[in-house]
């Protein structure tokens, strides 16, 4: 076949033919767009609704653990009394010696009102308070502590009251002291 056709009409002919190319082009990349957006919107919409699921689980969660934090620091405080257990059985400490030698050296007319036992404070400050019938038996409490050197230390007298109001009251003579329990007794 012989191709009797002008130039300029061979040039749009070829000029139409790339024309349709191109917009055969630009509408398969228009559709990949469109393709691809709708992708993109489609994973935002999903992903979204699977933060807002996550964080109402994350708050319902939060709401039931509140309700148990009573319940933890129940449980925080029974697993601290189990380790202070623990400490007492592991090391065998007997207080029961040391609270005889203590109600040994008490002299008469004199009971103790506080007398907290903790191997963790033993040899460090604590505070013990008695009370006596006179305040020569308050003297003779510090001086029988003060003797027994195995068990106290550092034996002082914090505060020296009498409680004049209450009349019926058998030990009106109020003494707080401050000893060091000696870290060796228990042992």
């Amino acid at each position: 076949m012989i191709n009797l056709l002008p130039d300029e009409r061979k040039a749009e002919i070829r000029a139409g033919r790339t024309n349709v190319l191109l917009l055969r082009y630009i509408f398969i990349s228009l559709s990949a767009v469109v393709v691809l957006g709708g992708l993109l919107v489609g994973s935002y919409v999903v992903l979204d609704g699977a933060k807002q699921g996550a964080q109402l689980k994350v708050s319902e969660n939060q709401s039931r653990v509140s309700a148990y934090n009573d319940v933890r620091s129940q449980a925080d405080s029974f697993r601290a009394d189990l380790a202070t257990a623990k400490t007492v059985l592991d090391d065998d400490t007997s207080f029961t010696e040391l609270i005889y030698k203590i109600a040994d050296i008490i002299p008469r007319n004199v009971v103790l009102d506080d007398l907290n036992l903790d191997p963790a404070t033993f040899g460090s400050d604590t505070t013990m308070t008695a009370s006596a019938k006179t305040f020569t038996d308050a003297g003779r409490l510090k001086d029988a502590f003060t003797k027994n050197g195995e068990i106290f230390s550092k034996v002082q007298i914090q505060s020296l009251s009498s409680d004049d109001s209450s009349a019926q009251t058998e030990y009106p003579v109020k003494i707080t002291l401050k000893v060091v329990i000696n870290k060796g007794i228990l042992k």
